[in-house]
């Protein structure tokens, strides 16, 4: 056994036993260690190395397959939904009052597609931009009056805060927007049903039933809803849909149906 010695600042040595082994002993260990290796450990090695990647391969193809499955079965679900089956229960008869003073139902404006909207004139800002969003998806339908004559599309605009809208504020606040925008209304329990049939959200502060207070603000979903000439439910589309998406959307649903009904004439 041989020793190192260490210093440090030339004033404090340390003598430390660290072990020198010869070199030549070490490589003669080394050497012999390995020499020992048994040639059937090496084949069981082999062997297990093979078992282990099969059973790798093996896995993934089940989870390939898995997924594989589990990828149709969701395209069949879409299939399904596409087709009108398992739709969310949106949409439904209402009772309503138009701008006219004359009650309406949802039957009154079968027969066309139809855009609804819910919101209320005293709307700081967001109304009105889905109100202007609205107005140049009209516009752009009925350009195409070729395709599927006058007046395609109605167009309804369902007060959420009958409090303050009046029928003829109503009518001011949509003559700004488009002339053939349909202004409805109606008691605050009308339109509390109409607006649970379409599952559209909207809060007011209790002051907006119990006294005078005009000062508040209603909160509510930001949709209009496409409703086919049957009345029933197509989709809706929320704010971050631009004029120019709602207008392919709907002349995509509008064609459809059209090419629908083509097929079932003789």
């Amino acid at each position: 056994m041989k020793y190192l010695r260490f210093f440090k600042n030339n004033n404090l040595s340390r003598t430390i036993q660290l072990p020198i082994f010869n070199s030549s002993k070490i490589n003669n260990i080394s050497l012999r260690s390995y020499s020992t290796l048994d040639p059937n450990e090496k084949e069981k090695d082999s062997k297990r190395l093979i078992r282990s990647i099969a059973a790798v391969l093996i896995s993934g193809a089940a989870l390939f397959g898995i997924f594989h499955f589990e990828k149709q079965r969701v395209n069949e679900r879409k299939k399904v939904v596409d087709e009108g089956e398992g739709k969310p229960l949106v949409g439904g008869p209402f009772s309503l009052v138009d701008l006219n003073g004359k009650p309406v139902t949802d039957m009154d404006f079968r027969g066309k597609f139809t855009l609804i909207y819910f919101g209320y004139t005293f709307c700081p800002d967001v109304c009105p931009e889905e109100l202007e969003k609205m107005a140049k998806v009209v516009n752009a339908i009925d350009a195409k009056s070729d395709e599927f004559g006058k007046d395609p599309l109605t167009t309804l605009f369902v007060s959420c805060d009958p409090k303050r809208d009046s029928i003829k504020s109503i009518k001011e606040y949509l003559r700004d927007f488009h002339p053939k925008f349909i202004g409805l209304t109606g008691t605050h329990q009308q339109i509390k049903r109409v607006a649970r049939a379409y599952r559209m959200y909207y809060s007011a502060p209790p002051r907006s039933l119990d006294d005078d207070d005009a000062d508040y603000l209603v909160d509510h979903s930001i949709f209009f809803y496409l409703i086919d000439p049957d009345g029933q439910y197509v989709t809706h589309f929320g704010r971050q849909e631009t004029a120019e998406s709602v207008t392919e959307k709907v002349l995509e649903v509008m064609r459809k149906r059209n090419l629908e009904i083509a097929k079932t004439k003789p």
